[in-house]
C-alpha cells in the first residue's frame, strides 16, 4: 500500500493537475493549435508510445496509420487527436506526455511547464520512468 501512496504522491507532483475542467482547458489548447499539431505530429512516431499506454488499441492503431480514408499525415494526425479526445482524461495525460518527448516546445505551449525529459507509461497502477 505504500508503494500506492509513493507513485499517487510522484503523479501529482509530475504531472499538472488533471481535474476535469483543467482537461478541458488543456482540449481547448490543443484545438486552438490543431492546425499546427497536424502539421508537426507524426502519428507512427506517437501510436507505439499511446498504445503502451492502453489509450489505443491495435484497432485504433490500424486505422490512424492505414486507413484509405486518412491518406495523408496531417489527416492521420487529425484522427489520432480524435481518438484521444475520446479516451478522457487517460487520453489527454498519455497525449500530453509523448508531447513532452518528442514535441517539448509544444508541451511548454499547452502547459506552460517545462518539460521534465522523462516520459512515464500509464500500465495500470504502475508508472515507469526513462529519461
Amino acid at each position: 500500500m505504500e508503494e500506492d501512496d509513493d507513485i499517487a504522491q510522484e503523479e501529482s507532483q509530475a504531472s499538472p493537475s488533471w481535474s476535469e475542467e483543467r482537461c478541458e482547458e488543456l482540449w481547448d489548447r490543443v484545438e486552438g493549435v490543431r492546425h499546427k499539431l497536424t502539421r508537426i505530429l507524426n502519428p507512427a512516431k506517437l501510436t507505439p508510445y499511446l498504445r503502451q499506454c492502453k489509450v489505443i488499441d491495435e484497432q485504433d492503431e490500424d486505422e490512424v496509420l492505414n486507413s484509405t480514408q486518412y491518406p495523408l499525415r496531417i489527416s492521420k494526425a487529425g484522427r489520432l487527436l480524435d481518438i484521444l479526445r475520446g479516451q478522457g482524461q487517460r487520453g489527454l495525460q498519455a497525449f500530453m506526455e509523448s508531447l513532452e518527448f518528442y514535441h517539448p516546445e509544444q508541451y511548454t505551449q499547452l502547459t506552460g511547464q517545462q518539460p521534465t525529459h522523462r516520459c512515464s507509461l500509464i500500465l495500470g497502477k504502475q508508472r515507469f520512468f526513462c529519461g
